[in-house]
């Protein structure tokens, strides 16, 4: 299914856009690198808001949170948020990073109000009662899973409520770029030396990139109906492969082509699809 399903509720990112101006943005002024709401995260609200999930008293669980604004900000719009993460690297912490050295958390904790599982939930099962939560988004962690991750997946169906949403987005391992890179004999996994490098003791990079076809299959065998697949083009803005070009014209080459290629999910950087749990 590669179709965009039709909104069902209107978003207005302005309405996010204030809510950190106002709540968020006086709390980060003090930290480095500064959290933004930016382009993807408005994109991620608004997955949420044509569901109808963007709203007060749901419960959102974001597995592999790191560090985003995507949280606080659900937050700020009334929600019930939990995160979840080990905190080990990516997502806006620094590789080797201790936890305790991470004072963003406690804002988010102490500060928002938010809920912060500070564990590995490939490993543990998730602190969360059965059939509690209205929707679990996993943005760009799932490529990073060393194993399988079937206990997760049967965590994931016990936690959410009959009717509820999971939101999964990752790169796309045959994006157009990758595509043209491997006629030309170049491998479309991510640099050489960042798993030569810096894959020791543990490699934090991606493991496996999927394809549309394997996030809908999942759904598909954790019993989730496949109800919207999206491609957006936010990674091919900052990819290290197109390093030795400009970034305006990367930035204006992406920014035009984002436009067309979004009606080819299979062909962008980023791949996106929603699952809702059979009642």
């Amino acid at each position: 299914m590669t179709n965009l399903p039709p909104m069902t509720n209107h978003f207005d990112p302005k309405t996010s856009r204030a809510l950190y101006e106002q709540q968020l943005k006086p709390a980060f002024e003090g930290y480095r690198p500064m959290i933004e709401l930016d382009e993807r995260n408005e994109f991620y609200l608004r997955l949420l808001a044509e569901q109808g999930l963007l709203e007060s008293g749901k419960h959102l669980v974001d597995l592999g949170a790191g560090l985003s604004v995507f949280g606080p900000v659900c937050h700020a719009h009334g929600m019930h948020v939990t995160l979840v993460d080990d905190f080990g690297g990516g997502g806006g912490v620094e590789l080797g990073q201790h936890i305790e050295d991470i004072p963003l958390l406690d804002v988010f904790e102490r500060q928002f109000g938010l809920g912060v599982v500070r564990e590995s939930f490939l490993e543990r099962p998730l602190p969360i009662p059965d059939a509690s939560v209205d929707v679990i988004t996993c943005f760009h962690s799932l490529e990073h899973w060393h194993h399988s991750p079937k206990r997760l997946f049967r965590e994931i169906v016990r936690i959410l409520k009959p009717g509820g949403f999971l939101v999964l987005a990752t790169p796309n391992a045959v994006n157009i770029r990758k595509r043209f890179y491997v006629l030309a004999g170049r491998s479309n996994w991510p640099l050489l030396g960042d798993w030569y490098h810096l894959g020791d003791p543990i490699y934090r990079g991606h493991v496996r990139e999927p394809v549309i076809r394997d996030l809908q299959q999942i759904m598909q065998w954790n019993g989730f109906e496949v109800i919207g697949t999206h491609g957006r083009n936010f990674i091919g803005r900052r990819s290290k492969a197109l390093a030795f070009l400009p970034l305006g014209i990367v930035n204006a080459v992406a920014k035009w082509s984002d436009r067309l290629l979004r009606f080819f999910p299979s062909l962008c950087s980023d791949i996106h699809v929603i699952g809702r749990k059979r009642q």
